[in-house]
């Protein structure tokens, strides 16, 4: 029975399995790649550079996490936000530096949007129209102190830091600058000008302005700079021609200078000069007493000043010593109440025609002026043009006028006191003498002056008149006849004659005479003896 028992398999007890039998490589792969992704990461994190704040006007075209920083070209930045001021007027431009630059970002470090923009003078940033606006950065090559908020400007600075030549600030009272346009010499471009902004005290147009190395050397203390956004036309023998510099300073505007005198020191940076009209103007300024700078004064005027226009003269004591370059109106407080608008002029005096040149001329002028108006110097309105009826400035002495003195902490400039304008009545003075030519007996003069020439054309025309210039003829011809006769020919010959005859008796006579005197000393002295 034992040997029916079947064979009951025994399989052996399976062995526990450990967590690495568990492990598959595979596994393996995506802790090394997050290990990897970490590593980059924290590099990446690590070397990042630091973030600094530009603040613009307006972020016209600014995209966070798309618009760069670019340093010549190169990308050197990234936008990571824009904000607003705690204000709401001006906008906050973070910007991530890469680390290998942000050593050279300091304080004197400029920044400004570059966009599309189309011009009289050409089209700008172009290749902006693809990659989209940017933001242009401006540093020099020494490394400085990390300075982590900016100013941004408007515009691109006309100077850049790798680029040599000759600051100026052009000034014009008339309206002949116009900012954003070129400075030409004889047709070629040399400079640019920047954009054009009123003075701080408001009678003038100022504008930044370069001329590039090598040409600075053409800027001298004599120096004239005059527009070109136009054309003057001139008619001559050679007929008519038409002058302007080029097409895009005729549209767009644009400065040119020249010098017309030597021996000038060449300009340096800083140098203020003014902006004539034309180059007339320009050139005959060069002959007015000009030089060693000006004095600017204020003289508040009240009542009518029609006539008076920016260039009237400034006159001291019959002397012109300089013009009015500024007109604005002043609204001032009544001490009875309510208020008043009275005339601001700005007066340009220039102390070399008062005799004061050099360097201390103009505070030698102002001292002068200051003890002037102390002893009854006073500016007033008065009559410059009767026919136009154009005003003018006088600096004159008053006789038993209230003390004042030279306001000097007026503004924007000194002012001086003013007294009663002595202004013509241009109506006046011109019926005045409308109506005496309406006294005058017109009607009888002419009546007078007919019945002459009517008496005169009698008079011509009787024939006695007629008959006097051939009985004139006739005289003559007698008088032609008797001084070619024979007898009066020979009349010379016979006073010849005569007068030697004459000059003959007239020696006998002395002669005869000469005797007789002898005569009677003879018998003199004969008598004196007896």
């Amino acid at each position: 029975m034992i040997d029916n028992i079947p064979d009951i398999p025994i399989a052996p007890r399976k062995r526990k399995r450990s967590f690495w039998d568990r492990v598959s490589l595979v596994w393996l792969m995506p802790l090394v790649a997050l290990v990897v992704a970490l590593s980059i990461a924290w590099q990446s994190y690590i070397d990042r550079g630091p973030i600094i704040s530009i603040i613009f006007e307006s972020a016209a075209g600014i995209t966070k996490d798309e618009t760069e920083l670019r340093f010549r070209d190169v990308t050197v930045g990234l936008v990571e936000d824009v904000r607003f001021t705690s204000e709401l007027d001006r906008v906050i431009v973070d910007v991530r530096l890469d680390k290998d630059v942000a050593p050279f970002v300091d304080e004197a470090s400029k920044f400004w949007v570059v966009s599309p923009e189309v011009t009289v003078q050409g089209v700008t940033g172009l290749d902006t129209v693809l990659s989209g606006v940017y933001i242009e950065a401006l540093w020099d090559d020494d490394v400085g102190t990390l300075v982590d908020e900016f100013e941004g400007l408007a515009e691109p600075p006309l100077l850049f830091e790798n680029q040599a030549g000759l600051r100026l600030l052009l000034r014009s009272t008339e309206g002949a600058l116009s900012g954003n346009t070129p400075i030409l010499y004889k047709g070629v471009e040399v400079g640019r000008i920047g954009q054009a902004m009123v003075s701080n005290d408001g009678f003038s147009v100022e504008a930044e302005a370069v001329v590039f190395f090598p040409y600075d050397n053409l800027v001298t203390e004599s120096t004239r700079f005059w527009e070109t956004s136009g054309f003057s036309v001139s008619f001559g023998t050679a007929g008519a021609s038409i002058d302007f510099e080029s097409i895009s300073s005729l549209i767009g505007g644009g400065v040119t200078f020249d010098t017309f005198v030597s021996g000038s020191l060449l300009a340096t940076d800083g140098a203020v000069f003014n902006v004539f009209e034309d180059d007339a103007t320009a050139r005959a300024s060069v002959f007015d007493r000009t030089e060693g700078g000006r004095l600017d004064l204020i003289a508040t005027f009240d009542g009518s000043v029609a006539g008076l226009t920016t260039g009237a003269p400034v006159e001291y004591n019959g002397l012109p010593i300089g013009e009015v370059t500024g007109l604005s109106g002043v609204i001032e407080d009544i001490p009875s109440g309510g208020t008043r608008v009275r005339l601001q002029t700005v007066l340009s005096i220039r102390p070399s025609r008062l005799g004061m040149e050099g360097p201390e001329g103009t505070d030698d002028a102002l001292e002068f002026l200051a003890e002037q108006v102390r002893g009854g110097l006073r500016a007033r309105l008065t009559t410059g043009n009767l026919l136009t009826g154009g005003l003018k400035v006088q600096f004159l002495p008053v006789i038993d006028v209230f003390p004042r003195t030279l306001d000097l902490d007026a503004t924007p400039y000194p002012s001086i006191p003013v007294t009663r304008s002595e202004i013509s009545d241009v109506a006046g003075t011109v019926q005045g003498t409308l109506d005496r030519f309406d006294n005058l007996k017109i009607e009888e003069l002419i009546e007078s002056a007919t019945g002459f020439l009517n008496n005169a054309s009698i008079l011509v025309g009787s024939p006695e008149t007629q008959a006097v210039p051939a009985e004139v003829s006739a005289l003559v011809t007698d008088l032609r006849a008797v001084v070619g006769s024979d007898d009066v020919q020979a009349l010379p010959a016979q006073l010849g004659t005569l007068m030697a005859e004459l000059e003959a008796t007239v020696g006998q006579v002395r002669g005869i005479l000469t005797n007789l005197d002898e005569a009677g000393t003879i018998a003199e002295v004969t008598a004196a003896v007896q």
